[in-house]
C-alpha cells in the first residue's frame, strides 16, 4: 500500500491537452504531483508525454519530436532541471522536469514551442510560420507553494554519513550527505580532540532533484582520536517538520606504541616539537623554507599578465604625460602644419601657405596640386572619395593621404633647420606622439579593461569561462576599432 502511495505522489495526477498547428496536432499529456501541500524549495517532479495525433508535414514523427521544446515560465520558478527521452516504441517525447519554487499560487505554466531555427530549409515557409506559434500549458486549478514554517535554508529528505580511513597517525574522514531536495549543502568544519583537521576535497552533484555530496578532510592526531559528531538540520517536506540527522562519534587509538616515554610526561618542549612534526603533514605550506628569490619569480610568473599590462599603461600614460609637456617646445608655426588635416580633398590646397618660394617642397606641392585636382578623374562612393584615376595610375585615399603627411613632414623638415639639436628632438619626438596618439589611447583603453577583467577572474574563478571570453571580445573589438578609426576617409565636395 505505500508503494502504492509514493507511485501516485510521484507520478501525480495526469491530463490531456491538444494542440493544432494546422499541418500538426499534438496531444500532450500532463502529470503533476498528486500532493497537496507543496513547500517553497521542495523538489517538485512535472512530466509531459507529447505525442503526435495528426501530421501532414512530410517529416517522421521522431524527428518533429526532437525540435518540440518545453520550458516552465513562472516568476516564482527559483530553478529548474529538465530530462529528455524520445520512446523510440511509442513515438512519443518524454519530457521530465524538477522545478523549485518560490512560496505563492502556481498554474504550472510550460510554454512549448517547436525551435523552427533548426528546421529552416527542411520546411515550407507556411508550415514553419505555423510551426513558429507558442503555446502555454499550466494546470486548471492553481496550487499554493506555503513557505517553510522554519528558518533553515536545506529543504528534502537526506540521508547523512560519515567514513574514517586511519592511516598510522594520519585519517581521512569523509561526511556523505544524500538524498532528495533543494542543491544547497551544509559546508562543515569537523571538530576533533586530540588533533587537527582540514578540508581537502568538496564535491556535490544535483541530479534531476537527487543530492549526493561528498565533504573530504584530512586529520592528524597524537596517541588517540576522537572526532565529534556531524549535526544536519533540513526541513523535510514530506513529514512537514525539521529533522535532525546527527553521526556517531568516532575514537580511535593511533598503533604508535614505540615511544617509551608517553606524550603527556615529555616536557612542553618535546611535546611542542612532537605536535609541530604532526601539524607539518597537514599544512607543510607553513613550514617551507622560503627563498626570497624563488617567491619572487613565482609571484612574477604568476602575475605576469597583471604586471605586463599595469608596465605598458604606465608606458601610455608617461606617453601622453610627455605630450602635453613637449607641446610648450614647438613653435608655432609647427603647431599650424600639425594642425592640418586631409578630411576634405580641398585641405590639401591649405598648405599653400606654408611653401616657401624656391624650396624644396615647393615642386612636390605644386605636382601634387596639378595631380589631384587639374588631371586626374574623381570617383566617389557617396559622399566620400573612393579614387582619383589619373592617366597612368589611380590613387587610393590612403596613397592620397601618405602624399598629404610626406609634404607637411618636408614643411615641418624646412622649420626645424633653424632649431637647436636638443629642440628639434623635442619636436620630433612630440610629431611622434602626435602621429600616433589616437592608437595609444585605442591600445590603453583596451589594456586597462583587460587589467580589469585579469583581476576579476582571479577574484571570481567561479566566472572565469565568461570572463576569459569577454576579456578575448575586448581585445578583438578594440583592434577592430583601431583599424577602422585609421582607415582615411577623405569628403568630396561638389562644386
Amino acid at each position: 500500500m505505500k508503494a502504492l502511495i509514493l507511485l501516485l505522489l510521484f507520478i501525480g495526477i495526469s491530463s490531456a491537452y491538444e494542440i493544432n498547428y494546422k499541418w500538426l496536432k499534438l496531444d500532450v499529456v500532463r502529470m503533476y504531483p498528486a500532493k497537496t501541500s507543496l513547500y517553497e524549495k521542495e523538489p517538485i517532479f512535472v512530466r509531459f508525454d507529447i505525442f503526435i495525433k495528426e501530421n501532414r508535414t512530410g517529416l517522421q514523427k521522431e524527428v518533429l519530436l526532437s525540435f518540440i521544446r518545453m520550458r516552465p515560465v513562472d516568476k516564482k520558478l527559483i530553478s529548474y532541471q529538465q530530462e529528455r527521452f524520445i520512446h523510440p516504441d511509442e513515438k512519443k517525447l518524454k519530457v521530465k522536469n524538477v522545478l523549485y519554487m518560490k512560496k505563492g499560487d502556481t498554474y504550472f505554466p510550460f510554454e512549448i514551442y517547436f525551435d523552427t531555427s533548426m528546421m529552416k530549409g527542411i520546411l515550407e515557409e507556411a508550415v514553419l510560420k505555423e510551426l513558429s506559434k507558442k503555446f502555454v500549458i499550466e494546470k486548471r486549478q492553481p496550487v499554493y507553494i506555503s513557505p517553510i514554517p522554519y528558518k533553515t535554508p536545506y529543504v528534502g529528505s537526506f540521508q547523512l554519513k560519515t567514513e574514517l580511513q586511519e592511516e598510522n597517525g594520519t585519517a581521512t574522514l569523509y561526511i556523505y550527505i544524500t538524498g532528495k531536495g533543494f542543491p544547497k549543502i551544509p559546508n562543515y568544519t569537523v571538530a576533533v580532540k586530540n588533533g587537527s583537521a582540514k578540508k581537502t576535497g568538496f564535491d556535490i552533484k544535483n541530479d534531476m532533484g537527487y543530492i549526493k555530496s561528498v565533504q573530504k578532510y584530512k586529520i592528524v592526531y597524537m596517541d588517540s582520536l576522537e572526532v565529534l559528531p556531524v549535526r544536519f538540520t533540513f526541513f523535510d517536506p514530506f513529514q512537514q517538520k525539521l529533522v535532525e540527522k546527527e553521526t556517531k562519534t568516532i575514537k580511535i587509538t593511533s598503533p604508535e606504541k614505540e615511544k617509551k616515554i608517553p606524550l603527556e610526561e615529555l616536557p612542553e618542549e618535546k611535546k611542542i616539537d612532537f605536535y609541530l612534526q604532526k601539524f607539518k603533514s597537514l599544512h607543510p605550506e607553513y613550514f617551507e623554507e622560503k627563498n626570497l628569490l624563488e617567491v619572487s619569480i613565482k609571484k612574477i610568473h604568476q602575475y605576469r599578465n597583471h604586471i605586463l599590462s599595469f608596465i605598458l599603461l604606465t608606458l601610455i600614460v608617461a606617453v601622453v604625460l610627455s605630450r602635453r609637456i613637449f607641446v610648450k617646445a614647438v613653435p608655432e608655426k609647427i603647431k599650424e602644419i600639425l594642425s592640418c588635416k586631409l578630411l576634405e580633398l580641398n585641405d590639401f590646397k591649405k598648405l599653400f601657405r606654408f611653401i616657401q618660394p624656391n624650396s624644396r617642397t615647393e615642386k612636390e606641392y605644386f605636382d601634387a596640386i596639378d595631380l589631384l585636382f587639374f588631371r586626374s578623374k574623381i570617383e566617389k562612393e557617396g559622399d566620400f572619395l573612393k579614387r582619383l584615376v589619373a592617366e597612368n595610375a589611380s590613387y587610393s585615399p590612403s596613397k592620397i593621404v601618405k602624399l598629404f603627411n610626406r609634404i607637411k613632414l618636408s614643411l615641418i623638415e624646412e622649420q626645424l633647420e633653424h632649431l637647436s639639436p636638443k629642440k628639434k628632438a623635442v619636436v620630433k619626438t612630440y610629431i611622434f606622439i602626435e602621429s600616433y596618439f589616437d592608437i595609444l589611447f585605442i591600445t590603453g583603453f583596451i589594456i586597462f579593461l583587460s587589467l580589469v577583467l585579469q583581476i576579476m577572474i582571479n577574484r571570481f574563478p567561479q566566472y572565469s569561462h565568461i570572463l576569459l571570453i569577454l576579456n578575448t571580445v575586448v581585445i578583438i573589438g578594440g583592434i577592430t576599432g583601431i583599424f577602422l578609426f585609421r582607415k582615411p576617409l577623405i569628403r568630396v565636395k561638389d562644386d
